[in-house]
């Protein structure tokens, strides 16, 4: 979820995740629309370039919170019963990067991901890019005096329906020199399927497979554990599969 009224910060990735070129520039494309999740307007409302002239090879993070609070209008819902009342002030955004490199390839939708948006925001010491508490209530505190005979709106986040997507990364094998041969299996379809391997406690920058279907080659230069993920364009999640710890 993006609490609109603090910062939010999309962290992206200098090198393009398909060639594993320095990118000379990159677009950030942002979507915010109301209704269904996956109902993904054709149009961004914010589309932006950034130039990376000295070819740096590390992230750049954007902080889209303040771009993005400009769609909300909020509007307060009116009850004089005590109901369940669907909010009407929170909206879906959908955000991708496309990379400019010496490989036209590398300009297609990379790094897709949906959240719901609203007009919140979060406190100092929560840091950047507050999320909601376990009990998805959205208030502070968790007891609250009310007067009796008046009125009280209790705002908590009902959870989505399960996502029943697998995605299971099932072996990883060494062919030759530093290439590895991921096979896995899916119950549901998808356009770009990404890898990570975990080095230094951290996951790395996603490498995105030439395919989608198994298996897939990537090249691993250190770490013993990885695994794979891809976005679920029907539902619009991200969906992760098991971590494989394989023999280098």
């Amino acid at each position: 979820m993006i609490k609109t009224l603090s910062p939010y910060y999309l962290n992206i990735p200098l090198v393009a995740p398909l060639s594993l070129e320095v990118c000379s520039s990159f677009t950030l494309q942002i979507f915010v629309w109301n209704g269904i999740k996956t109902d993904v307007p054709t149009e961004p409302i914010y589309e932006m370039t950034k130039d990376n002239p000295a070819l740096f090879d590390g992230n750049e993070e954007i902080n889209i919170g303040l771009l993005i609070n400009d769609y909300i209008e909020f509007s307060p819902n009116f009850s004089d019963a005590t109901e369940l009342v669907n909010g009407n002030n929170q909206l879906w955004c959908k955000t991708q990067v496309l990379y400019t490199t010496s490989d036209e390839d590398d300009y297609v939708p990379n790094f897709q991901q949906t959240h719901l948006l609203l007009q919140g925001y979060g406190y100092g010491l929560e840091g950047k890019n507050t999320q909601l508490p376990t009990d998805n209530i959205l208030l502070q505190g968790r007891e609250f005096k009310v007067n009796r005979g008046g009125k009280f709106v209790f705002p908590f986040l009902i959870q989505e329906p399960a996502d029943e997507s697998e995605l299971v990364l099932e072996d990883v094998v060494n062919t030759t020199s530093s290439n590895y041969e991921y096979s896995f299996t899916s119950n549901f379809t998808f356009t770009q399927l990404y890898s990570q391997v975990f080095v230094l406690g951290v996951w790395s920058t996603p490498v995105l497979f030439l395919g989608n279907t198994s298996p897939q080659t990537r090249i691993i230069s250190g770490g013993t554990i990885t695994r794979i993920y891809a976005f679920n364009e029907a539902t619009g999640n991200i969906v992760y599969s098991n971590e494989f710890e394989f023999i280098p």
